[in-house]
């Protein structure tokens, strides 16, 4: 056993719990390898504050997600929050919020107590909320930062924990570094704050909450002609459950839902995996829109800051894609809303949403991948008095409304609600929509690759392979010539022997500013397509992202090719 774990079970800060977790691992793993290798890997290193602040497995050890660390991560938000919101706030204020997950109530509590003894006034939720309401109501009551305990669409063991800034976005730089920095400096078991806070706490305003959905529901557009469609909404034992239907209730649009998905359980019975990307999770919810006729499924994630919409098509059922989505709400919002002004996307969403801006007369302004990278756009756009058109990247987030910096699940489930509603007065449902949209844009195909290298060293191997491709002098992928290449780590564009910086908004050069750095390259073929490659800098894990302007085919030979590149 190593010297961590007993350190660790020794600390007179442990709860009990916690104690007897640890105590029946160490005693397993005196005959049983496994438990040992599980004990190995709960203290090999302390679980990191990462680019989207905690998520880890929940249990005893430096490397789980348990309340030891979630109150070193808060005492390390309250203490940066505290600087970095000095003189601008009258009163230090944080929202604190939690999904259905198994112990989110109890480690938002514990967020919240930790926060109210460094003198915040907190407003926690009484109940599971999603995540974008969170956010709304960070920026109404206008706190200096926020917490949201929440694992997304992980499966049932894992929870997670989110952090935001003094401007209502997920943290990023320099908020996340200082974070991380001022978390490494305090005990690894920090003692925890006493119930005598408490006063420091109280509900989110009922008021906030009556805004939200009157901000959400006033995305009923009314098109003209229009006759509701079936509709069937899941949200995967989440957040949704109690948001998307009243939603939906006050702009008059009728909705059914799957009664199985709706109680809102952490152990996600029908849904092992809640992704509304992956088709495994609709099983039960196909069950009911078969039995009932619907015409498409609305799906949230447990925490209710995306969408996945399921479209039923010549009697098979089809998932619609992120970069699909994206561009049909922008085109609708235009036509229907008259949104005005800028759209923001990320450099591996396709280019389809940006050509679908360009026929609509709106500006691109580009981010690294990640909605907090939108949510960084959003205040410069602000800052510089422009408008805020809408934000969405091809993983099914989407924001419509100016007013959160995070992804809306919620307010995206309405507006699709009507969208299959009016295209189907039309004749169409969205599978079709999409066609007839690029009759008008340009044709696109898309893909996104998850690839994973398990085995030891995976890690290292997929850095080996990003610094092997970046450095191969690549002249044609899949056959076809390659025009450019856009090097994030970087930041340069390689066109024509010359290199210019990348820049968020291309068109907008007296306005624009070099992209920052990360570990992406971005091929252009002649054809309009495009490869990207993405590693995770913490997994043995790599997303290629591929777009073609010709056929599907292109993208099963650029994904061939990708995959030899990678050595896989």
């Amino acid at each position: 056993m190593s010297d961590a774990a007993l350190a660790y079970l020794a600390s007179p800060h442990l709860e009990p719990e916690l104690k007897a977790d640890l105590e029946a691992l160490i005693n397993a793993a005196k005959n049983d390898d496994r438990a040992k290798i599980e004990l190995e890997d709960r203290f090999s290193e302390p679980l990191s504050f990462g680019t989207a602040g905690l998520r880890g497995l929940m249990a005893a050890g430096l490397r789980r997600m348990n309340k030891p660390n979630v109150r070193r991560a808060t005492m390390a938000l309250a203490d940066i929050a505290k600087k970095r919101a000095s003189g601008k706030l009258k009163a230090l204020k944080a929202v604190v919020g939690f999904d259905t997950r198994n112990q989110s109530a109890e480690f938002a509590l514990e967020v919240a107590r930790v926060l109210a003894a460094a003198g915040f006034d907190v407003f926690l939720g009484e109940r599971p909320l999603p995540t974008p309401f969170l956010c709304f109501a960070m920026r109404k009551l206008e706190t200096a930062c926020g917490v949201i305990i929440t694992a997304s669409h992980n499966p049932k063991e894992y929870n997670g924990y989110k952090a935001y800034d003094d401007k209502g976005g997920q943290l990023v730089a320099p908020w996340d570094g200082e974070v991380e920095s001022a978390m490494n400096a305090l005990p690894l078991i920090p003692e925890p704050p006493q119930a005598d806070c408490d006063s420091r706490i109280q509900a989110i305003p009922k008021e906030i909450e009556e805004a939200f959905f009157q901000m959400s529901s006033g995305y009923r557009l009314n098109p003209s002609p229009f006759e509701p469609a079936k509709l069937l909404f899941t949200p995967f034992h989440g957040t949704g459950a109690a948001f998307v239907p009243e939603v939906f209730k006050r702009a008059g649009l009728p909705l059914h839902v799957c009664e199985a998905q709706m109680v809102q359980d952490g152990n996600f019975p029908t849904a092992p995996r809640p992704n509304p990307e992956e088709m495994a999770a609709f099983r039960v919810t196909i069950e009911d829109a078969n039995r009932i006729g619907a015409d498409a499924i609305l799906a949230n994630d447990p925490d209710a800051d995306r969408l996945g919409v399921v479209i039923r098509q010549r009697g098979d059922w089809v998932q619609m894609t992120g970069n699909d989505m994206a561009a049909l709400a922008l085109d609708y919002l235009a036509r229907f809303k008259g949104v005005k002004g800028c759209v923001v996307t990320t450099v591996v969403t396709s280019d389809f949403l940006a050509e679908t801006a360009k026929y609509h007369g709106l500006k691109m302004v580009w981010c690294l991948t990640g909605f907090k990278n939108i949510a960084v756009a959003m205040n410069r756009l602000e800052a510089n008095g422009e408008t805020y058109a809408f934000g969405a990247e091809e993983s099914i987030g989407s924001l419509p409304d100016h007013s959160l910096r995070d992804k809306d699940g919620v307010t995206a489930a309405l507006l699709f609600g009507e969208m299959v509603g009016y295209y189907k007065t039309l004749g169409m449902n969205l599978i079709e929509a999409i066609v007839e949209l690029q009759k008008r844009v340009g044709v696109f195909y898309s893909r996104m690759v998850n690839l994973e290298d398990p085995s030891p060293g995976g890690l290292q191997r997929f850095a080996a392979a990003m610094e092997r491709i970046r450095n191969a002098g690549l002249s044609a992928i899949a056959g076809e010539a390659i025009i450019s290449l856009e090097d994030y780590a970087v930041c340069k564009h390689y066109e024509n022997g010359g290199a210019e910086p990348i820049l968020d908004r291309p068109d907008s050069k007296d306005i624009a500013r070099p992209i920052e750095f990360s570990n992406v390259l971005k091929f252009r073929l002649k054809s309009g397509a495009f490869m990207a490659l993405r590693p995770s800098g913490t997994e043995p894990k790599l997303k290629v992202y591929l777009q073609s302007r010709t056929d599907a085919a292109l993208l099963d030979r650029m994904e061939a090719e990708a995959r030899a590149l990678l050595g896989l």
